[in-house]
């Protein structure tokens, strides 16, 4: 480190405390262990709210100090983000906090551009120099399409221009869409996500189907973003084409339910499994022989990094992040999230393939593993910062 670098930097991780089982927060936790490896000092703001003492648990566990406030999520307004950037009682707060604590860089995780808006501007007003956000899904592409999302563009554009902090998006799709929505001077800058790549690259035996039937599998909520039912719909499609496979999903949320009525009517009793929500998802990969994530839209979504580093073939649609991933994992391919008769194709081929995508080097895993460690991502956050100068080696 250069004289005007500090020995052991103190950074102050805030969450945006949008979900008891978020990628946000689970990246912040990977996050929290790389830094304190690098040697920072690591402090952590969440709220008070019941559904974050997990992560209040997990966050201390990777060794950051944990501080507890009494504040609103974005969730929690009726009014969305025009309540949160006016909520100057929640800003103060917020400011007054940070000022005290005067850390040397402030880091707010955003799980889209709409989201912790009041965050960053009591992180602003404490006066720290070194204020960046991270954001995961712009979500900007089809804004103009959302209730009253012309006039939310106005009033986000707005905001933006007024608060000009350092952003850091975590693929370079995601930051293309966001500077095609926000044209205007502003610092942003691509660090890809990361994953714990020692304890993931474990590959587990599978036990819940013995045989030598294939295991297509997904990782994550039951929510429409992730385009559950075209996946299943696809995947059932293969089984009346004669494919053999069999379905486990690993997660839940509000669209369980209707996932299972339709696979009770167009599945074989014992050819599908719900886990429901497991702690160290991950550890059933040893389960699969070949992961789906058809989403309509992500960042660099946790679960697939996961997956991909144990270097099990996957089948993603054409969303932010996987870009990155195709680019050093060949044992990743692309299908379609909207054209069903060219997924269920491409199942069919991933399936009647899966020997050949099994062969995958371990020079190639490694590589790919490196690029997505959280010293990585740790060394390039610190970098953003200024806290860090290039020549650290990552």
């Amino acid at each position: 480190m250069s004289s005007f670098e500090p020995e052991r930097p103190v950074i102050l991780l805030v969450s945006s405390n949008s979900s008891g089982r978020g990628g946000g927060e689970k990246y912040l936790v990977y996050l929290t262990a790389a830094l304190r490896e690098l040697g920072s000092t690591v402090h952590a703001l969440v709220s008070t709210a019941d559904y974050m003492n997990g992560w209040d648990l997990e966050l201390r566990a990777a060794g950051a100090v944990v501080h507890r406030l009494d504040l609103k999520s974005l969730a929690q307004r009726p009014l969305r983000f025009f309540q949160s950037i006016l909520d100057y009682a929640q800003i103060r707060r917020i400011a007054r906090f940070c000022k005290d604590l005067a850390p040397d860089g402030i880091v707010v995780n955003q799980q889209y551009d709409e989201d912790g808006l009041d965050y960053l501007a009591g992180a602003l007003a404490s006066g720290c120099k070194n204020v960046c956000g991270v954001m995961h899904l712009p979500m900007t592409a089809k804004k103009h399409e959302r209730f009253l999302g012309r006039l939310r563009g106005v009033v986000l554009k707005a905001w933006y221009k007024r608060h000009p902090y350092s952003l850091i998006l975590v693929s370079k799709g995601a930051q293309r869409e966001f500077e095609k929505y926000y044209p205007m001077p502003r610092p942003t800058y691509v660090v890809n996500s990361a994953i714990p790549v020692g304890r993931m690259a474990r590959i587990s035996k599978r036990v819940i189907w013995p045989d030598d039937v294939p295991v297509v599998g997904f990782i994550g909520q039951f929510v429409p973003q992730k385009n559950l039912m075209f996946l299943i719909e696809g995947w059932a499609a293969t089984l009346r084409s004669g494919s053999r496979s069999r379905l486990l999903l690993i997660g839940d949320g509000p669209q369980r339910p209707e996932i299972e009525r339709y696979l009770r009517t167009n599945a074989p009793s014992g050819s599908w499994l719900i886990t429901g929500w497991v702690e160290h998802p991950e550890e059933y990969a040893g389960d699969m022989d070949l992961f789906l994530l058809l989403s309509h839209f992500e960042g660099l979504p946790l679960s697939l990094l996961e997956v991909a580093s144990k270097g099990i073939p996957c089948l993603v649609a054409d969303f932010n992040g996987a870009e990155e991933i195709l680019e050093r994992a060949p044992w990743v391919s692309q299908t379609s999230g909207t054209d069903r008769l060219r997924f269920v194709a491409d199942l069919r081929s991933a399936l009647a393939g899966l020997d050949e995508a099994n062969g995958t080097s371990q020079i190639q895993l490694s590589q790919f593993n490196d690029h997505f460690s959280p010293r990585r991502m740790a060394l390039e956050m610190l970098r953003t910062l200024s806290l860090v100068g290039p020549s650290v080696a990552a």
